[in-house]
């Protein structure tokens, strides 16, 4: 544990990744390693300290804008009437709002570059292509409608044929009926 505090002291970076292994294919943090190794408080603390030191590198990059919401620099009231269990507890929820903070402005600046990378994909497609498809689409679009109104014309010429049929059917029957009625 002191070992840690003097590295990250001298500049130690929580946020590097080791050489992959078999067990672990995208490398291991600090703070993987610490909880591996079963110390669950101080890969907390490494973990946190290695999402705020991302966070910095993207906001000195120019990837992300803002600044972290340090909550252990607000003091509420009556913090000396806390006993020590207390204070640790602030602490602990002091870093993991930083945590989520961080965590969650780098998850929304990734979602920015994804954006930003589609749209520019998508602009630069090639316009021949791009009119080509169109032109498919088009073609196939008229094709369709073509389809559409012969079978609508169909229906319309089996509905005025039927009508017919029956329309003479029923005059037919008149007339018989009539010419029964002379007789």
């Amino acid at each position: 544990n002191e070992m840690v505090a003097v590295l990250l002291r001298q500049g130690g970076d929580p946020s590097l990744v080791s050489d992959p292994t078999p067990e672990y294919p995208g490398g291991c943090t600090p703070a993987d390693l610490a909880y591996k190794n079963g110390y669950s408080g101080l890969a907390a603390y490494l973990a946190e300290k290695g999402l705020t030191e991302h966070f910095r590198k993207m906001t000195v990059a120019g990837n992300v804008r803002g600044n972290l919401q340090h909550s252990n620099s607000i003091e509420s009231p009556g913090v000396g009437n806390l006993t020590e269990e207390d204070l640790c507890l602030k602490d602990s929820l002091a870093a993991m709002r930083t945590a989520a903070d961080a965590a969650s402005r780098i998850q929304e600046a990734f979602r920015q570059r994804s954006l930003k990378q589609r749209t520019k994909l998508a602009q630069e497609t090639n316009p021949e292509a791009e009119a080509i498809r169109i032109v498919a689409a088009l073609k196939i679009q008229h094709a369709f409608q073509r389809h559409q109104r012969k079978k609508q014309i169909e229906a319309v010429v089996r509905i005025q044929h039927k009508f017919r049929v029956w329309k003479a059917r029923k005059d037919f029957l008149n007339m018989r009926r009539q010419a029964i009625k002379i007789q």
